[in-house]
């Protein structure tokens, strides 16, 4: 393990403006009290489409205290250019090989250079973070509402709420059929698998969010039932509003730009309805539905 070792270059950046060498020092040492990286080998690059890529990383130490809807913090190069770390959501675990799998798109500069990391070389990553589902609770059936690469930390919730034997039903949402994937095996788990795509390639020809209304309409009794959503804000303030009339609870994994990942930079910060400012990577990602204050 080494401690992290780049915020020695923090001081006067764009998303600190009146941070001084003083301050800069004392966010180093706070960021190091929470925070241990750990060097990990990275097994396998296997790309999904075009711009979707899974990573395997051998990181025991990470393995043993993961929880669903936990993230991670990767450094992407060994010097400062992309100076910050880039938070993943875990996508799966194997706890007896001591591994985690990182589903992530390509979007920009960060996730271009990640997404040409060979297998055999090592990266620093700064982990488990956040608070993830809560499942230890009494319940049946999870419905679960994925849009987009919110499908990356779902797929880590349904492992574990198969162990106990949970029903599951996923509704996914996509801009197009190719980013569906493992189809077959979620179906052949017994999991409820329903597919929306945005351009009609593949299953329900619209939003994720129609899928859940009509799912909804057909399932009035909530009776034993927990919801989970992740996925881009728009979608889940969608989901807010649908599920008003619902009696059972809803958490949601919200996606934010983060910059320390502990809480430190208040970056991520969003409105609580009970609770005020929270930091999506310190409090969250995943918060009550109901209690978050979208803007607009």
């Amino acid at each position: 393990m080494s401690w992290l070792n780049v915020e020695d270059k923090i001081a006067g950046c764009k998303w600190i403006p009146e941070l001084s060498s003083n301050q800069g020092l004392l966010y180093k040492q706070i960021v190091k009290g929470y925070s241990v990286t750990h060097t990990c080998e990275i097994l396998e690059q296997q790309p999904i489409t075009d711009n979707i890529y899974r990573m395997r990383i051998k990181a025991g130490e990470i393995v043993r205290s993961a929880r669903p809807g936990q993230f991670v913090n990767i450094r992407i190069t060994s010097g400062i250019d992309p100076l910050l770390r880039r938070p993943f959501s875990i996508h799966r675990i194997d706890s007896d090989k001591g591994e985690i799998v990182l589903l992530y798109r390509v979007i920009g500069r960060g996730t271009e250079l990640m997404s040409k990391m060979p297998p055999g070389n090592s990266v620093d990553i700064m982990g488990p973070l956040g608070n993830g589902f809560n499942i230890q609770f009494p319940f049946d059936h999870a419905v679960i509402v994925a849009g987009g690469m919110g499908s990356a930390p779902v797929f880590f919730l349904m492992d574990e709420l198969r162990k106990s034997d949970k029903k599951i039903t996923l509704l996914w949402g996509a801009r197009e059929g190719v980013e569906i994937f493992q189809e077959n095996e979620l179906r052949d788990q017994g999991i409820d698998l329903q597919i929306a795509t945005e351009n009609s390639s593949k299953g329900y020809s619209g939003f994720v969010t129609d899928l859940l209304e009509i799912y909804l309409s057909k399932h009035k009794d909530g009776h034993a039932c927990s919801g989970f959503v992740c996925g881009p804000e728009c979608m889940i303030k969608k989901v807010q509003e649908i599920i008003l009339s619902c009696d059972f609870q809803w958490q949601a994994s919200l996606e934010e730009r983060m910059a320390c990942g502990v809480g430190v930079c208040l970056g991520c910060a969003i409105l609580n309805r009970k609770k005020g400012l929270q930091m999506v990577c310190k409090e969250g990602p995943v918060f009550n539905l109901r209690e978050i204050q979208f803007n607009g």
